[in-house]
């Protein structure tokens, strides 16, 4: 084994620590100030979204952030131009008891921006932690906050803390315990790992530490390789779920706009006198009537989803009939098939005494998304829904002679909002959201759900429940 004499070990290891407290502290500082100012960025385009979807009827305003809340996991509080509050999510604090908000620094911010936002960062004595205030004036002649836990922001900076951290002390440890002979080389391969540790506060963490020496100098450049790596990886992790939230925010925005849009069109035709023509008024009021449902089922589809991902709901798992449930579903549908000329069945090859151990509603709101969406486009031929028992697993198939889907499409399906025919699905109601339901599903359950699709043939999706569930 190679050792260093404990006087070049005690210099490096004292070197090393500080090279290592000088990157924990610049690479702290700007994760920190970024992740913050990402979260204002979100949270401003949430504000704005929620202006635009937010009514001006007060008794619905607060029907409105209560629901909002609930979706975003956020704190709404809505406030006229006084800044006397007129809407308030948390129900422990009604606004007719809340304070004047008009002095508040996010308030005062959002009235003195040229873009009409203010933010501000506060301690809650109420929830015991920090939270990041953001406050958005209204051309409505109201201001619209939203407050949010950094509990995500310090979640993400203590992970890399601790990284950085306990690579510290493993390589301290090693430098201390292995001690080969010191060469020329050794002052060649620091300055390697310096230059390298400043690429790395720079930014650039792709940069190799490329060192040689089969010693402790060698092994401490892996280690911040490693790190570099693992830095890089936690980043772009962040970066995708940035990138996640973000198109979230705005393929909702625009799901909830087009409804909400054409609800506000009808209405205003029939306020500038429409309504005095009993057959125009029925035929406005049977599409709003049809908007609110599509927009009910998209925020209900919203909320389903956000539940699912959220993972800390518990499961109501219990042992139910499988087969009497499909027969259900698809008896509810015959009549839906029957009009569009479509032959619907079932066929089950499962022993009758057979029951399955999961989640019954959300098993039921799978099936019916599958089993909807194929009804729905086809337009000729079948649909077939069949459940068997491969290898002690559940297998149920859910088979349409429809258009089929594009194979540049299939690995892309079952995204949140994600449509091969926009137009279309839209025109026949659907949220865009069913497939990913049906994918976080299976995902809960530790199954899983694949799909067959050849264009001009039809779509066969398949739901694999294992032998345990």
């Amino acid at each position: 084994m190679k050792h260093l004499s404990s006087q070049i070990s005690k210099v490096l290891a004292g070197l090393l620590l500080a090279g290592f407290f000088f990157l924990f502290m610049v690479v702290d500082g700007l994760l920190k100030s970024n992740l913050q100012d990402q979260i204002i960025y979100d949270l401003r385009i949430e504000a704005e979204m929620a202006d635009l979807y937010l009514s001006t009827d007060s008794v619905k305003l607060q029907e409105d952030v209560a629901r909002l809340a609930l979706l975003t996991e956020s704190r709404f509080t809505v406030m006229d131009e006084t800044g006397r509050v007129v809407a308030e999510s948390d129900p422990a604090h009604r606004p007719e008891m809340l304070d004047n908000h008009l002095n508040r620094p996010e308030i005062q911010g959002a009235l003195r921006g040229l873009d009409g936002y203010g933010y501000a960062f506060r301690y809650s004595h109420t929830l015991n932690e920090e939270l990041v205030y953001v406050a958005f004036k209204s051309s409505k002649s109201r201001f619209v906050r939203i407050a949010k836990k950094q509990s995500f922001v310090n979640s993400i900076v203590w992970k890399v803390r601790w990284i950085v951290i306990v690579i510290a002390l493993l390589t301290v440890a090693a430098l201390l315990v292995l001690m080969p002979r010191l060469t020329g080389r050794v002052t060649k391969g620091l300055t390697e790992i310096v230059r390298a540790s400043e690429e790395i506060r720079s930014g650039n963490y792709d940069r190799e530490i490329v060192v040689k020496e089969q010693n402790e100098i060698g092994d401490l450049a892996s280690t911040l390789n490693l790190m570099s790596s693992k830095l890089k990886e936690d980043i772009q992790q962040l970066r995708q779920m940035q990138d996640v939230r973000k198109d979230f925010v705005a393929n909702a925005s625009h799901e909830l706009k087009t409804p909400i849009t054409s609800i506000r069109g009808y209405l205003e035709t029939l306020l500038d006198g429409a309504y005095h023509d009993e057959e125009v008024s029925k035929k406005f009021l049977e599409r709003t009537m049809s908007n609110v449902v599509r927009l009910e089922s998209i925020v209900n589809d919203m909320l389903d989803l956000s539940m699912l991902e959220s993972r800390d709901h518990g499961l109501s798992l219990r042992y139910f009939d499988i087969g009497t449930m499909l027969k259900s579903l698809t008896s509810d549908y015959q009549e839906a098939a029957r009009q569009k000329g479509l032959d619907l069945k079932l066929t089950s090859s499962i022993p009758p005494e057979f029951t399955l151990m999961a989640d019954p509603y959300q098993v039921e709101k799978a099936l019916f998304n599958l089993i909807d969406n194929a009804v729905k486009y086809t337009d000729s031929g079948s649909v077939t829904v069949s459940a068997s028992l491969v290898e002690q697993s559940l297998h149920i198939v859910v088979a349409d002679t429809g258009n089929g889907i594009p194979p540049e499409d299939q690995h892309r399906i079952f995204e949140r909002f994600y449509r091969v025919d926009k137009g279309r699905s839209r025109q026949l109601g659907g949220s865009g959201l069913g497939l990913s339901i049906v994918k976080h599903v299976m995902e809960i359950h530790q199954g899983e759900v694949r799909l067959q699709s050849e264009i001009g043939k039809g779509s066969r999706f398949t739901l694999i429940f294992p032998a345990k569930t």
